[in-house]
């Protein structure tokens, strides 16, 4: 039965993450879709030292395993979000974004681990009906930020794991959007891809008996996208360009406790700084600018500030067959009102999640799901027409299937 398994959800992680896409979050930053186990804990992962998933929240757990572990999966997530003012309503439109995860890691003899992580932990999609009153500051945007990251952990002491390995991104991006109401019907659709590079090191310790800590350092990634921005009429100032748009994917660090202490619980809690001041601007190069047709770069300020994550998560073993899971999250938005616009309007959120395990043998299935509410935020002075506030919600349900050897 696990092989017949592993078989189908291998073809069909296989096919979607092709296509993967992301959605709004607080920034572009996901955590709490990165596996089913990750979300009913909150993505409170750091310090967990028996987890399949530490390949991305702390490599370094590969080298304390006690085999070979292996996971493959999919969160679905249903985002609602709406603009509303004393007399206007817009509503983006409803759509299930698929994120898929794959995990690998085992242990090499006592004192080495190797591991690999394929999930999406940075990406967006903002979609608006084409008559709505952001038409000239958005319609269609997405961002795409594969990662694959293999990593090497060396275990020095019993109870202290290191690690580092690479961080090889693959990034799509699309904006879609009406240029000017001097020409209502001109519309724009712009896109870029490009391959980038990071890394990550991390270590865990298990000092003491039924506890252990953990950090883990994700390096910024600078993504250079390059690609082509089209019109859909054929006007001088408006002519099939060339385009180049660089995007930071900001530097994190993840500390994190977890605690075995209460039979057959498991707590744990991270803290996780992110670096979204490093996303100043949103610069846009043309060789043939919009409305000159000669070269210029159009850039959108940004100016967002570091952001703090609170996770919280709960682990009851039932017994060897059953694990139930409960958490909370609270992720700081890094958008100021006076900086918020259509294309990622959210705010600060707060997550709530459940989840269970079942195992059966060197197999098991992990479900979640996830209730996101961002609270609401108020419109830019930049964004004039648009007066009113932001309100949103999110649904995520995530099903991950596990082996162990």
């Amino acid at each position: 039965m696990c092989n017949r398994l592993s078989v189908y959800f291998l073809t069909i992680v296989t096919v979607i993450i092709l296509g993967c896409q992301g959605v709004w979050a607080a920034g572009f930053q996901l955590f709490n879709e990165l596996s089913a186990r990750t979300a009913g804990l909150a993505a409170a992962m750091t310090a967990r030292t028996d987890v399949v998933e530490s390949a991305w929240f702390n490599p370094a757990v590969s080298a304390m395993l006690d085999g070979p572990r292996f996971m493959t999966g999919m969160a679905a997530v249903i985002p609602q979000m709406k603009l509303e003012s004393d007399n206007y309503r817009a509503d983006m439109k409803d759509k299930v974004y698929p994120l898929p995860h794959v995990y690998g890691a085992m242990p090499l003899g006592d004192k080495f681990g190797l591991s690999l992580a394929i999930n999406v932990p940075y990406g967006l999609t903002t979609e608006w009906d084409n008559d709505w009153r952001g038409k000239y500051y958005a319609v269609y945007t997405e961002l795409r930020c594969l990662f694959i990251s293999p990593a090497v952990a060396i275990r020095p002491l019993e109870w202290l794991s290191f690690s580092a390995g690479p961080n090889f991104v693959y990034a799509t991006a699309d904006m879609r959007k009406y240029i000017t109401p001097k020409l209502p019907d001109l519309k724009t659709n712009m896109n870029g891809e490009d391959w980038a590079y990071g890394y990550t090191v991390s270590m865990i310790a298990r000092p003491i008996k039924d506890w252990s800590f953990g950090v883990t350092y994700h390096s910024q990634v600078d993504i250079g996208l390059r690609g082509k921005a089209r019109y859909t009429m054929n006007l001088p100032p408006f002519q099939k360009s060339h385009m180049w748009l660089d995007v930071s994917l900001p530097r994190t660090v993840s500390i994190g406790v977890a605690t075995t202490a209460i039979k057959n619980f498991t707590f744990s809690m991270d803290i996780v700084w992110t670096d979204w001041s490093s996303y100043d601007s949103l610069d846009f190069v043309y060789d043939k600018a919009p409305g000159t047709a000669k070269p210029g770069v159009v850039s959108i300020p940004r100016n967002w500030e570091d952001a703090w994550a609170f996770k919280f998560g709960a682990e009851y073993t039932y017994n060897t067959m059953w694990q139930f899971r409960a958490a909370y999250a609270y992720d700081k938005s890094p958008i100021e009102n006076k900086y918020r616009e259509p294309t990622l309007p959210t705010n600060d959120r707060h997550v709530f999640s459940v989840g269970l395990g079942w195992n059966y043998k060197h197999c098991g299935i992990d479900a979640s799901y996830t209730y996101v509410l961002v609270e609401n935020g108020g419109t830019s002075p930049m964004t004039p027409g648009l007066d009113g506030t932001y309100k949103g919600q999110a649904h995520v349900i995530g099903a991950s299937f596990r082996w162990s050897f």
